[in-house]
C-alpha cells in the first residue's frame, strides 16, 4: 500500500503511545483515523489532534477483549466511512514479575486483551473488508502489534507478556499466508523499549479481572532508554508500504535477534551430533 491519503485506518488502543503515534503519522500522510481505546477522554483528546492535521477522525469507546465492543467499533467505523483500509490491532497491556507468582486471573487479564483482542479485531473486520474489496477492489492491510519480546524470550520479568507476544507472531504469520491471494496484507509489528503507557497499563483493567491495578517498579530494569514512538510512527508506516512480514523499529535489536537464532542453530547441531554418535554406536556393535 503506496499511498495512506483518503485511506481508512482503525487503530486499538490509539489514544496513546504507539497508536497515537501511529495516527498522527497517517494523518499527515492524509489518512481518515478512527481511534479505539478503552480509555474514551484521551481517545478524544488524540481524536481532536488528529482532525486538526486536517484530516476526518472518529473516537470510539472499545474493549478489545469483548468481542460484542470491537463489533460495534467495526459497525461504526463502516457506518461513519464507508470502507477500513488498515487495520492496527495495537491495543495492549503488561505485567510483570516471575511466572510462578502471575495469578490465573492475571493471565486472563493479558491474554484477554493481547491476544483474544487481536482476534476480536479480525473476526469483526475481516468479512467487512473482504465484501469492500469485491465491491470496490483495491487493498487492505492488517497490523497486529507484537513486540520484540515475541521473537526473543528473555527473562525480564514479563514472562505472561512474553507468552502473549509469541502468540501474536505464530497468528499473524498464518494469518499473513492466509489472506495474501485476497489482497490484504498482514505484519507483525515488533517494536523495542519506547515511552508509552504500557506500564500503566493497569490503571484500565477491567472490573472482571481484578480492577485497576498499580503495579511496583520493575525488578529488572529496561536494557535502553525508552524511545519516542514519534520517531518510530514512520518506520512503522514504511513497513505497511513494503508489506513486510516483520516491522521491527529499533535497529539496534537485531544483535539480540541474532544472538538468539545462533543458540537455536546450536541446539539443532548438538542433536545432529547426538544422532551421528547414536549410528556410530550401532555401527560398532
Amino acid at each position: 500500500m503506496d499511498d495512506f491519503r483518503d485511506r481508512v485506518a482503525v487503530i486499538t488502543g490509539g489514544a496513546s503511545g504507539i497508536g497515537r503515534a501511529i495516527g498522527l503519522a497517517l494523518a499527515d500522510a492524509g489518512a481518515h483515523i478512527v481511534v479505539a481505546d478503552i480509555d474514551t477522554p484521551l481517545a478524544e483528546q488524540t481524536a481532536g489532534e488528529i482532525a486538526a492535521r486536517g484530516v476526518r477522525s472518529l473516537a470510539v469507546e472499545t474493549d478489545v477483549a469483548e468481542r460484542n465492543s470491537v463489533e460495534a467499533l467495526a459497525e461504526r467505523a463502516f457506518e461513519e466511512f464507508g470502507a477500513v483500509h488498515l487495520l492496527f490491532n495495537n491495543a495492549g497491556v503488561a505485567m510483570h514479575g516471575s511466572l510462578a507468582e502471575m495469578s490465573e486471573q492475571d493471565w486472563q487479564w493479558v491474554l484477554s486483551v493481547n491476544l483474544w483482542g487481536q482476534l476480536h479485531g479480525v473476526r469483526a473486520f475481516l468479512p467487512r473488508i473482504r465484501e469492500q474489496l469485491q465491491r470496490d477492489g483495491g487493498e487492505a492491510h492488517i497490523v497486529n502489534t507484537a513486540s520484540l519480546n515475541g521473537v526473543v524470550a528473555r527473562n525480564n520479568a514479563h514472562g505472561v507478556y512474553t507468552a502473549s507476544k509469541y502468540a501474536v507472531v505464530g497468528y499473524s504469520f498464518v494469518l499473513r499466508e492466509e489472506l495474501a491471494a485476497e489482497g490484504i496484507g498482514v505484519s507483525v509489528l515488533c517494536p523495542s523499549m519506547m515511552d508509552t503507557g504500557l506500564p500503566t497499563a493497569g490503571r484500565n483493567r477491567q472490573q472482571r479481572y481484578g480492577g485497576p491495578l498499580t503495579q511496583p517498579p520493575m525488578p529488572i530494569p529496561p536494557r535502553r532508554e525508552p524511545a519516542d514512538p514519534a520517531i518510530m510512527a514512520p518506520r512503522i508506516l514504511d513497513g505497511v508500504r513494503e508489506n513486510r512480514r516483520f516491522i521491527f523499529t529499533h535497529p539496534d535489536t537485531r544483535g539480540v535477534v541474532e544472538e538468539y537464532q545462533a543458540e537455536l542453530i546450536a541446539d539443532y547441531d548438538a542433536l545432529d551430533r547426538a544422532l551421528a554418535a547414536a549410528e556410530e554406536g550401532v555401527a560398532a556393535s
